[in-house]
């Protein structure tokens, strides 16, 4: 869905489909704020839906509403960001980091937004159908694979890995679903595996396995070394046995997943936005698991792109040292 065609959405849908309340006519003036996100099925989707939910309880009296929306996730949020068709967007740090130093997969410096800080761990991770017996990249030779949606750091991150691997995307069959649509190709035999970067336990393969059996494909420590030789930010993460169906725990990677915003938006509005995200954070875990990683002495914790004049302040405010890399 085009941002350009969300506005004419949100006066159109009943409040709730996307997550938060409409304000009623006597709320007085009240600010629409886009918040882009990620494919349906994923941690983003539903993570911003309850993050708007609880901004929108704390700060409609404000004049402060944020709509939570569907998108291709990190890589396409950054480009909505910049570009100012959105106002919030969630991605992985790595991504933020390449965009605003003009890496791959950017054409150049996409630098007109900026940082309001951490929100939860990504896990990157592969599931398989059973049959495939994979447990490993190079099992996925010539197997049917939703590598991600294209503009998502799940399909960057899987490139990466396959590359780290000595492998690329014609080694495989690729298909760009979001982790929604794959996981029902997967159940109706028309994929044989699905990466995706999800909170853990990540509620969309706790419901997948009940529907199928499925393996579960570790990334190796070669693998790993490799990928950090040009991207620092992944670090090992092991998820632990009986998290899902696994019997033993699956070795995979992990970066962290930050909030972003227009580096146009008020000063006011981001002091309150980030405020109200880590002081409401328990509702926002109460809502979706992830949120329970959204705390106040983590929030700069892997953030290397300059934070928001507001949430500078008000991280100040709470006696938070902020590096003055991040104060440009």
């Amino acid at each position: 869905m085009r941002i350009a065609n969300i506005i004419l959405l949100l006066s159109t849908v009943a409040a709730g489909t996307l997550g938060f309340a409409c304000p009623s006519p006597a709320a007085g003036k009240v600010r629409q704020f886009i918040m882009v996100t990620g494919s349906s099925g994923g941690t983003y989707y539903a993570l911003g839906g309850a993050m708007a939910a609880a901004w929108n309880k704390h700060l409609e009296s404000e004049g402060i509403m944020v709509a939570g929306v569907a998108s291709g996730a990190s890589v396409e949020n950054m480009h909505l960001l910049h570009s100012g068709e959105a106002d919030l967007g969630m991605a992985m740090n790595n991504v933020a980091d390449a965009a605003w130093n003009g890496g791959a997969p950017f054409p150049g410096k996409m630098n007109k937004f900026r940082a309001l800080g951490v929100i939860y761990p990504e896990v990157y991770q592969i599931v398989a159908d059973a049959s495939t017996k994979a447990t490993k990249l190079a099992d996925l030779k010539g197997k049917r694979v939703a590598v991600g949606p294209v503009g998502s750091g799940t399909a960057v991150i899987t490139e990466l890995l396959f590359k780290a691997a000595g492998m690329d995307m014609s080694d495989i069959q690729a298909q760009r679903d979001g982790f929604g649509n794959a996981a029902a190709k997967m159940k109706d035999g028309h994929l044989d595996a699905s990466c995706a970067v999800l909170s853990v336990p990540a509620s969309s393969i706790l419901e997948l396995k009940t529907g199928m059996d499925l393996s579960y494909v570790d990334i190796g420590d070669a693998e790993l070394a490799k990928l950090r030789e040009s991207h620092p930010f992944f670090t090992r993460f092991s998820i632990p046995a009986g998290t899902y169906s696994n019997t033993a725990s699956i070795e995979t990677v992990t970066c962290q997943a930050a909030l972003y915003c227009r580096a146009d938006l008020d000063e006011e509005t981001a002091y309150k936005l980030t405020g109200a995200l880590y002081e409401y954070s328990s509702e926002v875990a109460a809502a979706h698991a992830a949120g329970k990683s959204i705390q106040l002495k983590t929030a700069l914790d892997g953030i290397t792109t300059p934070l928001h004049p507001g949430a500078i302040r008000y991280y100040k405010e709470k006696n938070i040292a902020v590096p003055a890399s991040l104060m440009q």
